[in-house]
């Protein structure tokens, strides 16, 4: 479909003439909306030693703040509060992957493309 054609349903819709569900339909953007679904969710099994394990790093990630903030108030050495915080960090986001990795449901979701339309310009 040419550009201009496009214009001109596109100046139809804002005077009115056309709906916004009829422009759809001629220029093939309706149904955009049912693009992806969902083929397989299985819930993530609850596991005891896991909440463990990740309780445990809490645990150590709480030292590290106490650690580092104990440093700031004692002036220690800029590379030792960096490494302290990079610990932090670090122990912060094993917590974060083995949250995703075993209370996360899996889910695999198919998407199928919708046709692309390129207009040619006229020049």
């Amino acid at each position: 479909m040419p550009i201009t054609e496009v214009n001109e349903i596109l100046e139809q819709v804002a005077s009115g003439e056309l709906t916004q569900a009829d422009a759809q339909k001629l220029l093939g953007t309706r149904g955009d909306e049912q693009l992806g679904a969902i083929r397989h969710e299985t819930p993530a099994p609850e596991q005891l030693s896991i909440f463990a394990i990740i309780m445990l790093l809490m645990v150590v990630q709480l030292l590290y703040d106490a650690l580092f903030i104990f440093g700031l108030i004692e002036g220690w050495d800029q590379t030792f509060l960096s490494f302290i915080i990079g610990m932090a960090m670090l122990t912060f986001g094993l917590m974060l992957d083995l949250y995703r990795r075993s209370f996360l449901p899996d889910v695999l979701e198919t998407k199928r493309r919708r046709d692309k339309v390129v207009p040619r310009l006229e020049r």
